[in-house]
């Protein structure tokens, strides 16, 4: 991945971040799913119903399942104050569809760079990065 796209997926997270709903923790954070195509933007949705909150990539993915879009190439995840990395269940829904994709996590000083199964090593069936 170049500099300038990162920089792009990393200023639309921050934008997607500013439309968090995250009563609960006080941690605003957005993401922005890289397809072949689009970019998709989430936030995490917090509820009093843990079960029924959404984390960033999670609202992200869903967007993009949604307009026929599964051809997923990175995601990026901002936070202002923190290293936001993905949730489990963001993570499944990304391995489903994209094993070897590229995950960026940033916040308003730095990004790291991994791969997804590095972050989710469980999931079945990934194959070997290259």
């Amino acid at each position: 991945m170049n500099k300038e796209l990162i920089t792009k997926l990393i200023g639309r997270a921050r934008e997607a971040s500013d439309n968090a709903y995250c009563p609960f923790t006080s941690v605003p954070i957005g993401c922005a799913l890289l397809t072949e195509d689009s970019i998709f933007t989430g936030c995490n949705i917090e509820s009093k119903v843990l079960s029924s909150s959404l984390s960033a990539g999670e609202v992200a993915a869903a967007k993009a399942i949604s307009e026929g879009q599964t051809r997923f190439v990175a995601a990026c995840f901002y936070s202002d104050s923190i290293m936001p990395f993905p949730s489990g269940g963001g993570c499944q829904i990304f391995a489903d569809f994209a094993p070897l994709m590229r995950i960026i996590v940033a916040n308003n000083e730095t990004f790291s760079l991994y791969y997804l199964n590095e972050l989710f090593p469980f999931s079945p069936d990934f194959p070997e990065n290259d």
